[in-house]
């Protein structure tokens, strides 16, 4: 019983361990794979994400060299950034990646999130 009164006298005076989220963000670790991102514009359409893809969830239009993202479908793995010969996929520490449309899942997420330096 004292052990149990101790707990909670502990637990009452400590800071609580959740955040007040929305209005706080939390802090995610630097190895966090939050939201996908492809540089179009360096993507030389080898196709090697998409033939890695575990779910299926890239498809690499080689006309247009453009690889669309259905990020309802993507298990965040990070395989395709992992065989990409020209590093052009990347993960940022975006969590907050919820869509109202299914639509707007298949697009990819546009360039405010730059690639991270290491």
């Amino acid at each position: 019983m004292a052990s149990m009164i101790g707990k909670v006298l502990k637990n009452l005076f400590s800071k609580p361990f959740t955040t007040k989220y929305p209005k706080q963000k939390s802090k995610v670790s630097i190895n966090f794979r939050g939201a996908i991102h492809v540089d179009q514009k360096k993507c030389i359409s080898c196709r090697l994400c998409e033939i890695n893809c575990p779910t299926g969830a890239i498809v690499v239009d080689k006309e247009k060299k453009y690889a669309e993202v259905e990020r309802s479908r993507c298990i965040l793995c990070g395989l395709c950034a992992e065989v990409c010969p020209v590093n052009v996929i990347w993960f940022s520490n975006d969590y907050e990646t919820a869509e109202e449309d299914k639509e707007n899942l298949k697009k990819q997420l546009p360039g405010p999130n730059p690639r991270p330096k290491k």
